[in-house]
Formats: C-alpha cells, structure tokens, sequence
C-alpha cells in the first residue's frame, strides 16, 4: 500500500513540475521550431498559425485568445507579417512580453510600396542566427536559472544553421549562372535569392493578400522565354492554379513544392526550420539542373471541380436509368 501511495506522490509532484513548465508562444511554425530548439524539454511551446496555415491572411480564433493569455512570454516576427496579432494580444489581454525576433536585422524594403518591409528574413540563414540569438538572450534573461542550457542548445543550433548555410551555398553554385532564376507564387524568397545568388521573380507581391495582376502573368511569361528556365515552383500556402496556368502557356514544368510561410507536416523533411530550407535548396536545385525530376501532381480548383461534376453526372445517369426501368415495368 505504501509503495502505491509513495507512487502517487510522485506522480503528482511529476504533473505539478510539468504544468509549471513556462509557456512559450509563437506566432508560427518556423519561430516555434526555433524556440523549441533552444528550450528543448525545459519549456513548453505553442504556436498560433497552424502548419500549412498563411500567417499573412490568418484569422485568429477565441482558443488563440485563450493560449495568448495564458502565455508567459510570446515570440512574433514582426515586419508586418502578422498584421493581426497586437489586436490579439490587446484582446486576450495578456502582460506577457513580446519579442520581435527580427530586431537587430535590415530588412529588405517594398519598391513598390513606402515604408512596407519584406517580413520573409528568416529565408537567409544569417538572418537566422539573429532571430535565435533574439530567441536565446530574452529567454535567459526572463530564465536566468536556464541560462547554461539556453546558451548550450543556442551554440549547437547556430553551428547546425552554419553548417546549412554552407551547404545550400556550394549547392547553388552547381546550377550554372544563367539558370538560376527562380519563378514562385509570391515574393517570399527575395531574402534567399540575395543571399545565395538567385534572381528571382514572383507572381503575387510580398503579402498572399495581394492579386496577381494581368502585369505580372505578362511579365513572368516573358521572362520564362527570355531565360528558357526548365523549371516554375510552387508554394504550399498557396492555391497552385495560376502557376499551372503559367506553366501550360508557356510549356515550361513545375519544378517542384517550395515552402515559405510555414513548415511541412511534422516528421517530414521540411518539418522543422533547418529541413525546410534544405528540402527548398534541393528541390530548387534539382529542378533548374533537370536532375532527379518528379512529376509534381496538382490539387487545383479546375481538376477537383472536374471530379465533382463527372461524379455527379454519373449519379445522374444512373438515376434516369434507374426510373426508365421501372416504368418499363
């Protein structure tokens, strides 16, 4: 009875120190991904967009209140990436502080609209290691009893993204100069192309919120003949269906699925920061140079509503065939 009850105690004590964990907010998944590499167990972090969701066009929702507010310290990019979150955090009232992990970087500025910043900085591995090193020092100064293991986790994340760096380098380099132009759904990769040498050029502008314009489809065709790129991308934020449309008109394939506003599913490559940048500079990579090309199969509206009216045809069908017969009957 004695070791059941001493069992109990212990379990107890053991959700007691768990609950007590801090709570750490993110706005997304690529900073959550960061934040959970510098904490590991010692905290517990959340984030507000879900995978695969668009931070540019998210609308929050009451259990967003509710995780804010019990949140004891949040993380956003700032940049106007999330436009929605001071409200918020103004509404669920929280007092938690809130770190811009973006402080300290020069972001790159609109030329089409003043005093509008590319939010994308996370894209350059560089501009990486300035949003851990933002992560690392708020949580040792909010956490100083943490402070060896934040610093420890920070030193080892920053030499994993060093590394990276390294790599997508000497990667990008294999393509040869006058095929490395990279054609996406919006402006999301400017940060990567200046960093690691690509010219790129986009559909839509920084914001998802923005329309292509008739311009714009004009411009990338025309641009897609001048430099006879093998290859367009996608991204997986984003409905395919213009970038198909450009690469029917133009001939050209689609190189592949690229993710920008957000990590791929857990457990996946591009699941984490680090492997989605990876799996962005291989696809990338393979796609510009013809190597290891896959077919990339597209979910758009056309084909699904293509699907539903032949299904629903056929219901039809079948029905008329169905009465037929029992009036014949």
């Amino acid at each position: 009875m004695r070791k059941y009850l001493l069992l109990y105690i212990l379990s107890a004590i053991s959700i007691g120190l768990r609950a007590e964990k801090p709570q750490i907010i993110a706005s997304c998944s690529m900073i959550a991904d960061m934040c959970k590499n510098i904490v590991g167990e010692l905290a517990d972090v959340k984030m507000l967009v879900p995978v695969g969701g668009d931070p540019h066009i998210y609308e929050p929702t009451p259990s967003d209140a509710k995780l804010v507010a019990q949140g004891d310290i949040i993380f956003i990019n700032g940049l106007t990436f999330e436009g929605w979150i001071e409200d918020l955090i103004v509404n669920a009232a929280s007092k938690a502080p809130v770190v811009r992990v973006t402080e300290g970087i020069t972001p790159i500025q609109s030329e089409e609209y003043e005093n509008s910043a590319d939010p994308h900085a996370w894209m350059d591995l560089n501009h990486g290691l300035e949003y851990i090193k933002n992560i690392a020092e708020a949580l040792k100064a909010m956490y100083p009893e943490m402070e060896e293991t934040l610093e420890l986790n920070y030193q080892a994340y920053a030499k994993e993204m060093r590394a990276l760096d390294d790599y997508i380098l000497s990667k990008i380099n294999t393509i040869p100069s006058e095929k490395r132009v990279l054609i996406t759904s919006h402006d999301a990769f400017a940060y990567y192309g200046k960093r690691y040498g690509l010219q790129l050029e986009a559909l839509m502008g920084i914001s998802t919120e923005a329309d292509a314009r008739t311009s714009d489809m004009i411009r990338v065709s025309r641009i897609i003949k001048e430099t006879n790129v093998p290859a367009i991308f996608i991204e997986s934020t984003i409905n395919p269906k213009l970038i198909k449309q450009i690469s029917d008109d133009s001939g050209v394939r689609i190189g592949g699925e690229l993710y920008a506003d957000s990590l791929g599913e857990e457990g996946k490559e591009a699941g984490t920061y680090l492997g989605m940048l990876k799996h962005n500079t291989d696809v990338i990579v393979d796609a510009l140079l013809n190597e290891n090309y896959q077919e990339t199969k597209l979910d758009t509206d056309e084909e699904s509503n293509f699907l539903l009216y032949g299904f629903l045809g056929l219901l039809l069908v079948g029905g008329l065939i169905f009465m037929a017969s029992r009036l014949i009957k």
